[in-house]
């Protein structure tokens, strides 16, 4: 008696949970419950014939893990279904995916626009690369009022990408992603998202009719502190590209190990984002009822200047806050006095982690320029983790003490 056939699950149905948990079946002649490791560097052919095939791109196959490998196109499959996109391209980190992209669209000496409140590694590879390298840079504030009608005034017909985050890192300002993406497909310029703080769980930057989302796997996706990685999200073309030539020429490659790790970590993202959010909820109140704290900058309070956008395309405020104290000194001090939560530049992991940019990921940055972006002295970021949240508003009082 023949065994009645399972559906593939359709990417527009079911819930973050069910979608990151199943992913794409595929199947296994052992019928393992995981997916296995594809711990190889390079794969054989029976014969030439085949080689011409393959290699024509008449059938499909793999050559050499540099430009694909099964574990790792069963990672993008996965990240595709949870961003809804057409397909994914797996980096050997989230820098490796921001680079790769940002070039790709650059091509031809493309103006790329950046916010001044970007990711410090994002920034630093703008100042550092591509504007040495004479690719045209424009530095927009997502800040002020009416900065979106500003930002439109210097955009040109077919520019290389507007790239941003929403939240931002760390200073945690929330774009309009829908008003933003029209007003740049009215000139035919890409929107580029870093998606990581919010996660496919939270925020869909595709469905908001951006063009690529890009995330640092190696945060909330891997969930563990335990590997490095990133991923594109988009249409086929670009993503095509990018595996085929910024992918595999540039280097920067998905270890197959990671990508198993990866598959592993992002079926607990839904719960863990749950309780990372309701732990910020509730230490991002604590903070803001605090003497010592000036400001918390949190999408999810309602004091927040960002909290009605968070509110229409995010589905929760998520795990990241920042608060700012009186002055660097006692920002240090709070950290050294922290006993939970640890003093590193990472997020996502299950543990607590807080950084003082000022002193660590905006160091490099001129004094000025650090306050210009809203990082103060007393400004601290906080990553919040999965301990019990009484526990780390305990620590973080005793800190503040």
């Amino acid at each position: 008696m023949n065994e009645p056939k399972k559906n593939t699950p359709d990417r527009e149905t079911g819930s973050p949970v069910t979608r990151a948990i199943h992913g794409i079946p595929h199947p296994d002649p052992h019928r393992a419950l995981n997916p296995p490791l594809y711990q190889t560097s390079t794969y054989t052919f029976p014969d030439m014939e085949t080689v011409d095939r393959v290699l024509s791109g008449e059938e499909k196959g793999y050559i050499y893990s540099r430009g694909g490998n099964p574990t790792v196109s069963r990672f993008e499959e996965v990240v595709s279904l949870l961003e809804k996109g057409e397909a994914s391209r797996a980096f050997a980190s989230g820098m490796g995916a921001i680079s790769a992209t940002i070039l790709h669209l650059s091509r031809g000496n493309r103006t790329v626009h950046l916010p001044v409140t970007l990711y410090s590694g994002t920034r630093a590879f703008a100042r550092k690369f591509l504007e040495p390298w004479g690719v045209p840079v424009r530095w927009f504030d997502p800040r002020p009022e009416g900065w979106l009608e500003k930002l439109d005034a210097t955009l040109q017909e077919g520019d290389g990408c507007v790239f941003l985050e929403s939240p931002t890192n760390p200073t945690m300002d929330i774009l309009d992603l829908r008003e933003l993406s029209a007003l740049c497909r009215a000139k035919n310029v890409p929107v580029v998202v870093d998606n990581t703080f919010a996660t496919p769980v939270l925020q869909n930057p595709l469905l908001l009719g951006c063009d690529l989302v890009i995330h640092s796997a190696t945060k909330y996706l891997g969930g563990h502190g335990d590997l490095l990685g990133g991923v594109v999200t988009g249409a086929s073309g670009t993503i095509d590209v990018l595996r085929g030539e910024e992918g595999s020429f540039l280097g920067a490659t998905l270890s197959p190990f990671n990508a198993w790790l990866l598959l592993r970590g992002i079926k607990t993202l839904s719960l863990r984002m749950e309780k990372h959010t309701a732990n910020a909820r509730a230490v991002a109140s604590f903070l803001a009822g605090h003497p010592k704290v000036r400001q918390v900058f949190y999408p999810g309070i309602p004091s927040h200047p960002g909290y009605s956008i968070a509110r229409r395309q995010m589905s929760s405020p998520g795990g990241m806050l920042s608060f700012e104290l009186s002055d660097a000194r006692t920002a240090r001090n709070v950290c050294d006095r922290l006993s939970l939560v640890g003093i590193g530049v990472s997020l996502g992991d299950p543990e607590s982690l807080i950084e003082h940019p000022w002193s660590m990921s905006h160091r490099w940055i001129g004094e000025e320029e650090r306050r210009a972006v809203g990082v103060s002295p007393g400004f601290l970021r906080m990553s919040v983790g999965l301990e019990a949240w009484e526990d780390l508003v305990l620590d973080l009082d005793r800190a503040l003490g």
